[in-house]
């Protein structure tokens, strides 16, 4: 079956009994215009998915959900911008490695204005010493802010960071390292181009200097990968982002292959959690607004070394507060 023939039939079973969510944005989408030009906005509404999925927002089907946090949490701004959390964790649940105590690898804070022009991504480091408020039964503590989602999950990373930060945050969102594998898998491969050869069996990686298209299990390695350069966690940072400039880049190239675009969003959708709010009316809504939208920007909290630990960091002040508060 061809591509094409494919969003067809997709196309003609909306008309039979749709999901009501997916029967509204059809509607709004669509109104009362010929069946052929339904066909052609599903396709566009695909490639706007797509285009979504590669600013951190991936929810058409969702592996699972996650609970907003509880009580006292920053005001809600209605001016039509949201801050999305995106957590990369180090567990790999349905593998032979999975363990429990997963703590969270990469921390992306997405800020997206209400004209969608230009998007801001903010690492926070996951070596950052913070305060870490009051999660369920778990007291508060002083310790590295990844120690939040080992104690509380994804709910308490959320809860800390609007603590630390006074930023509401309206989604998050949810990847494990073997649901990250799946969608570099998906994408067909990411370019990198590394100055010096990597052999480093911690992070299970060997690359030739020059320019490597890895697979997903290549693509973990490099995003974990520690005994580089000067082997901080800071370069570290930079080295994800450049990552995520990629799969972003190739991402876009898939939106002329319908039949791409239908299996990289199955594999995304199936690979990650989100809140419950995060629904495919919302994610349709939200996808057709970045269609314009210029790749992310991506920044990392301002930092310096940590009085107690030169190997953790601390925030600077008061630059971080200064950048957090665009994101009010």
């Amino acid at each position: 079956m061809d591509d094409m023939k494919l969003l067809r039939d997709f196309g003609a079973a909306l008309e039979h009994e749709p999901p009501a969510t997916l029967a509204r944005q059809r509607n709004r989408l669509t109104g009362a215009r010929p069946r052929r030009r339904r066909v052609g906005l599903l396709v566009t509404g695909l490639a706007a998915v797509a285009t979504a999925a590669a600013v951190a927002v991936p929810t058409l089907v969702l592996r699972g959900s996650v609970a907003p946090p509880t009580g006292a949490r920053p005001a809600k701004v209605v001016t039509g911008a949201l801050n999305v959390l995106l957590v990369g964790t180090d567990s790999e649940v349905g593998s032979k490695r999975f363990r429990k105590g997963a703590r969270t690898d990469t921390i992306l804070l997405v800020h997206l204005p209400a004209d969608r022009k230009e998007i801001t991504a903010v690492n926070i480091p996951r070596d950052s010493i913070v305060q870490i408020p009051r999660c369920g039964s778990v007291p508060a503590r002083k310790s590295m802010i990844n120690s939040a989602f080992d104690q509380g999950g994804l709910t308490c990373t959320v809860k800390t960071i609007e603590t630390l930060t006074d930023v509401r945050i309206d989604h998050m969102v949810e990847v494990d390292f073997l649901a990250f594998k799946e969608v570099v898998n998906a994408l067909g491969g990411v370019q990198v181009t590394m100055k010096q050869p990597v052999n480093d069996p911690k992070s299970k990686l060997r690359l030739p200097a020059g320019t490597s298209i890895l697979n997903g299990e290549q693509a973990l390695g490099y995003m974990r990968l520690r005994n580089y350069g000067d082997g901080s966690d800071m370069q570290r940072i930079k080295r994800q982002q450049v990552l995520l400039r990629a799969m972003m880049a190739k991402a876009k190239k898939m939106l002329t292959d319908p039949g791409k675009v239908s299996a990289f969003l199955g594999v995304v959708g199936k690979s990650i959690k989100a809140d419950e709010d995060f629904d495919m009316e919302t994610m349709v809504d939200l996808a057709t607004s970045l269609n314009d939208s210029r790749l992310p920007t991506f920044l990392t909290v301002p930092w310096v070394p940590s009085p107690d630990d030169p190997h953790r960091v601390v925030w600077k002040q008061p630059d971080a507060e200064q950048l957090f508060a665009r994101f009010r």
